[in-house]
């Protein structure tokens, strides 16, 4: 079959074939566009232009087929009507393709390739009528090329433009969407653009009752004076979320700090500048501030992270949404908060403690938690405590069980490890054996087996996707199996993620099992070591620790050792 040759403002023939009328061909039209919006360059509007480029050009006999794509973007080929458009042409059914815009086909420059590669090989010739490109010289080839990495840069600016434009939204004051904070409401208003279009656009509004709850609390806090009281006030007068939860001092502490609730002057703005956030907006006493870009997230291990961003790259500016507390209310809050920060206990980080997921409440059960105590008027060092969580959530209602001095108790651990007897020796095999057992022979079966599944499920939205391509009459039937092996590859995935975090917990590389058998040979290094290697230590060789405690400032504490039936008693 003749090839074309397009130029920018003509087109030059090959072997006369514009000039020859053509026999009989099926020439294909391509169109795709991501949204319906009934104007500009629709569906419509492209097929008949690409018509009428071609009846203008090509004499002779020919039929259209056309092919449509609406409500798909161009960043994939994975388009019902482009793979049955790429099937026909496998089938020799197309002998031209045509299309208003080299975007239209991908906006991928890797997509583009191998579609062009599939056009060659089936002899087919390609004409996008608004860049006029051919395909039958290098020349033409590479230009197309250019043109793909362009169309590809463009995608990629689009995006990088409306996050620019989310930026310059929120600096405007306007809600960019998220969690709604306690006494607000989202509302929702049309309008007219410029365009005469009808737009609806998202906003907040006061919600009366819980607003109410808001600056009750504000009051209360600074009544009572600290952020724990103020919890217990909450949970004994069941003051409650906007989901019914009872409030926690986490959430009591966003309250509190939020400047969404506050009127805007002079003074809170100062505040916020000093504490790192750069402000847009002129305060007017009247509405409230809102805050943007405070968090960063970035993936780890498989997990979603949340970070804070560092000062001078959060924001905050004057919206239009009225403020309910008083500006000096609020800075006196943000005051007390500051003079609180040292004084209440306060959950530590758990790297810092040896025992956080080993020892559990003897009486109820549940995991104890390192608590910052002050200052030793008797040895100048800070102390901290294990407290029972369900005691401490429940604030001693639930649980009684009396808190255990970190030092101590850590102690009484170390101590138990380090007199492992050196008859022992069988014991550090068991514990290969258990970890070994843990982290591959239970795991990695099933690991295989979900690898296979999220390859059939892979084939299966494939091939749903051909058969929708070539039948569009269970066009309901196919989407929606589509969607759900979708949502079942999606929760594979997730298994997998599991197993794999899973398996690296567990696997005991050859340091700390140097380290173990060391321990077991009667070395006494255990005091010697650094807290990561003493809870490497812990974690590896004991199973579970109970805690009794008792109102003379002892206790007793159970030692569970990992695949060794006996266990340890202290008091």
């Amino acid at each position: 079959m003749s090839t074309f040759l397009y130029q920018k403002h003509n087109i030059i023939s090959r072997s006369n074939f514009i000039n020859k009328a053509v026999k009989y061909m099926n020439i294909a039209i391509y169109s795709r566009k991501s949204k319906f919006t009934g104007k500009g360059d629709s569906i419509e509007n492209q097929i008949e232009m690409c018509k009428q480029y071609i009846k203008s050009h090509i004499k002779g006999k020919f039929e259209f087929l056309i092919y449509e794509d609406e409500g798909f973007s161009g960043s994939t080929i994975n388009r019902p009507e482009f793979q049955k458009l790429i099937n026909d042409i496998k089938l020799h059914k197309i002998g031209i393709l045509v299309c208003y815009r080299l975007d239209r086909i991908s906006r991928n420059v890797a997509d583009f390739s191998s579609t062009l590669e599939i056009l060659q090989s089936n002899n087919v010739d390609f004409i996008s009528i608004r860049e006029q490109f051919d395909t039958s010289n290098p020349m033409g080839r590479a230009m197309i090329y250019i043109a793909s990495v362009f169309a590809q840069l463009e995608r990629e600016t689009i995006a990088e433009r409306v996050k620019d434009n989310m930026l310059e939204l929120a600096k405007s004051g306007r809600w960019t969407g998220g969690k709604i904070p306690l006494g607000l409401v989202s509302k929702k208003k049309k309008y007219i653009d410029k365009s005469g279009l009808e737009r609806q656009i998202s906003y907040l509004d006061i919600n009366a009752r819980e607003m109410n709850t808001v600056k009750f609390l504000y009051n209360k806090y600074i009544e009572l004076g600290s952020l724990h009281k103020l919890e217990v006030y909450a949970s004994e007068n069941e003051i409650k979320s906007k989901k019914g939860i009872i409030f926690e001092k986490s959430t009591l502490k966003i309250i509190l700090q939020n400047p969404i609730y506050v009127k805007s002057n002079n003074a809170v703005i100062d505040y916020l500048k000093s504490n790192g956030w750069k402000v847009y907006g002129k305060a007017d006493n009247l509405h409230s501030l809102l805050t943007y870009n405070k968090t960063k997230q970035s993936i780890k291990n498989g997990k979603h992270i949340k970070s804070i961003k560092a000062p001078g790259e959060k924001f905050a500016a004057v919206s239009n949404i009225p403020g309910a507390i008083e500006p000096e209310l609020w800075l006196n809050v943000q005051k007390q908060f500051g003079e609180n920060k040292n004084t209440f206990p306060r959950l530590g980080k758990t790297n810092n403690a040896l025992l956080t997921g080993k020892l559990k409440c003897g009486y109820c059960k549940k995991y104890m938690l390192i608590q910052h105590g002050r200052v030793s008027k008797v040895t100048g060092e800070k102390l901290f405590y294990y407290v029972c969580s369900l005691k401490r959530k429940s604030h001693g209602s639930l649980c009684h069980n009396h808190n255990a001095k970190a030092s101590e108790i850590e102690a009484v651990v170390l101590t138990s490890l380090k007199n492992l007897p050196k008859s022992k020796i069988k014991f550090i095999e068991k514990l290969k054996i258990i970890y070994n057992s843990r982290s591959s022979n239970n795991t990695e079966f099933e690991k295989f087996f979900i690898i296979k599944s999220i390859s059939q499920k892979k084939n299966q939205i494939d091939n749903l996707v051909n058969i929708l391509s070539k039948n569009q009459c269970i066009e309901n039937i196919i989407i929606d199996k589509i969607k759900s092996l979708k949502y079942e590859y999606l929760e594979l995935e997730k298994r997998l993620t599991v197993i794999d975090n899973s398996q690296k917990k567990h696997k005991l590389d050859s340091r700390n099992m140097n380290l173990i058998d060391e321990l077991i040979n009667g070395h006494d290094i255990i005091d010697n070591l650094p807290r990561k290697n003493q809870k490497q230590i812990i974690d590896n060789l004991i199973s579970e620790l109970l805690w009794f405690g008792s109102k003379k400032k002892s206790g007793k504490i159970v030692i569970k050792f990992v695949g060794y039936s006996p266990m340890l008693q202290f008091s």
